[in-house]
């Protein structure tokens, strides 16, 4: 299945990129951070997860489908 994959913050620094389109095997939230987190050195990055412009809780298990656009925000900074 393909999603996008969208990073902000520190995770564009890491990942090199602040948008990608990426075939994958995981079809649910838990089981891509899992890979994400195991595959990049983004671990001790606190962020959080929207799908499809809605949070969600990184402990919830959503579903993926084909075309769900996947955010990683991390806390922003600044005044």
């Amino acid at each position: 299945m393909e999603v996008t994959l969208k990073y902000f913050g520190q995770l564009v620094d890491v990942l090199g990129t602040h948008e990608e389109t990426r075939g994958i095997e995981q079809h649910t939230s838990a089981a891509l951070l899992d890979h994400l987190k195991k595959n990049n050195a983004i671990g001790h990055i606190p962020f959080q997860l929207a799908i499809n412009q809605k949070l969600i809780d990184q402990d919830e298990n959503v579903t993926l489908k084909e075309g769900d656009v996947i955010a990683l925000l991390p806390p922003y900074a600044g005044g």
